[in-house]
Parts: C-alpha cells; structure tokens; sequence
C-alpha cells in the first residue's frame, strides 16, 4: 500500500507539473466557456477616448490569427517597439479561432493583452463555429457596431452569411445604413467587415445593394476585411471604391493605413 500511496503521489506530481510548464492555457473540454475577459472592444474605444483625437493618424490591421499563435506573439512583440504616438490603434479583421472553441479565444488573448495600442476587432466565420459566436460576443461584444476617431467614424458589422445558411440577416444592411446617415457629418467613413461582397461566403442576394451603397456615400473611403489570406487592394466592382482585403498574420505581414484629411494610403508591411 505504502508503494502504491509513493506511486499515485509521484503520478499527480507529473501531471501538476506538466500542465504547469505549458506556455498555454490548458483546457478540460472545446465546449468550456470560460473567457478571461470580457467587451473588449468597449475597451479599446474607451481608452481611444482618452487620447487626443487627430484628423491626421495611422492605424494598424491584422487577421487571421486562428492558428497564428507564434506569429501573433512575434508580432506584439515587434508592434510594442513602434514609436506610441504614431499609431492609434489596431484593428482585427476577424478569424481569433479556428473552430470558435474558447481555449482559442483564450490563446489570442493571452498574446494581444500585452499589445500597448487598443485592439478593436471584427468577428471572423470560424468564430461562429460551434458555440464560438456566444464567446465571441462576451470576449469583444456586439458584432455590428461603430465608434469615431477624430473626424473618422468606423463602422464594423457581421459579413459572415454562410455561417447562418444566408438567412438574409447578415450583414444587416438596413443597420448599415443607419449609420452610414448618422456620419453624414464625417469627413471620412470606414467599414470593418470579415468576408468582402465579391465572396461567395457573402449573401450575394445583398452584393449588389451593398456596394452601391458604399460606393455612392460621398464620404466613404475604404472597406477592410480578411477572410481569404492574401494581401488584396483594389476596386472590386468598378465604381470607383477601394477594398482592402489583410492577408492572415501566418505571412508575418499586417497593413498599414495613414489618414491625412480625407486622403488614405494603404501598405503591405513585414516582421
């Protein structure tokens, strides 16, 4: 028995310490729910209501973080040594998860909280994987919202329409515009989507109306998005409007984008 006892202690001691030595967080089961924090991207909008708003910025965009931990950790890392005060912010073009499992969630987390610059991000369509979309909303929010910086009013929304078998209420056009009336006043609006309208993972039932309604508001000036991993900048539909598609950060590659008045520059950028 005393042999035994020696034999379970010294088991238990193997198991503590390996979960102890993981660089990760460990979890039980992918149906767990237990996210470390909550409303992020409330939290980056705040804190950019702190600082000192500019007409004159430039801001960061990365995607495709699902399987990107190392990437992701490389990346922070090489973000924190940009000068404070030259970037505002950055933004995530969706895709933290790969099967929208909480662990997931947890790992991207664990990497971008040591981020110095407010991360505001869109949901991705592996985020609504599984129960990943409820977790997505308690980790970031709502999925359609926007938030202003100087005289740049940001709107990001759900593109995703496969994942609800386009069941027609996504994206949401009629919220869209409403809020593209309510920046009349803006000089600048840019959108904030995973999947762009010339995706078949989009509603094509709403590309057309979606487009033309970017491309005739006068102050509209780029529509950001990930979804198909590569760098991408152009018209899409030959109306005069840009999209800007991220590439994932498995390429060590992110985008830079400066605002100058109403005139924006784009740029593919390595780590």
């Amino acid at each position: 028995m005393r042999h035994l006892n020696k034999l379970l202690y010294f088991l238990l001691f193997l198991v503590f310490s390996l979960f102890s030595a993981c660089k990760r967080n460990f979890q039980y089961s992918v149906l767990e729910v237990k996210p470390l924090a909550s409303d992020l991207n409330q939290q980056a909008i705040d804190r950019l209501g702190l600082m000192a708003e500019k007409d004159t910025f430039s801001f960061l965009i990365i995607s495709d973080t699902q399987i990107a931990y190392d990437e992701l950790e490389a990346f922070v890392k090489y973000a924190n040594h940009i000068p404070q005060d030259s970037i505002a912010f950055v933004l995530h073009g969706g895709d933290f998860t790969d099967y929208g499992a909480n662990f997931e969630y947890n790992l991207y987390y664990d990497d971008i909280k040591k981020l110095k610059f407010p991360v505001i991000g869109t949901i991705g369509n592996h985020d609504m994987l599984g129960n990943g979309r409820g977790i997505f909303n308690r980790y970031f929010g709502a999925e359609d919202f926007s938030f202003s910086y100087g005289n740049t009013t940001f709107i990001v929304f759900n593109s995703n329409s496969r994942e609800v078998a386009f069941d027609g209420n996504i994206p949401n056009l009629n919220w869209l515009q409403a809020e593209i009336q309510k920046s009349a006043n803006k000089k600048n609006i840019i959108y904030l989507s995973h999947i762009a309208p010339i995706s078949l993972d989009f509603d094509q039932t709403k590309t057309e109306m979606m487009a033309k309604l970017l491309s005739t508001t006068a102050n509209s000036r780029l529509s950001i998005h990930g979804h198909s991993h590569s760098f991408d900048y152009r018209e899409l539909f030959n109306d005069g409007f840009p999209y800007l598609v991220a590439p994932t950060l498995l390429k060590r590659s992110y985008v830079k984008v400066n605002v100058a008045d109403t005139i924006l520059t784009v740029e593919e950028l390595f780590y």
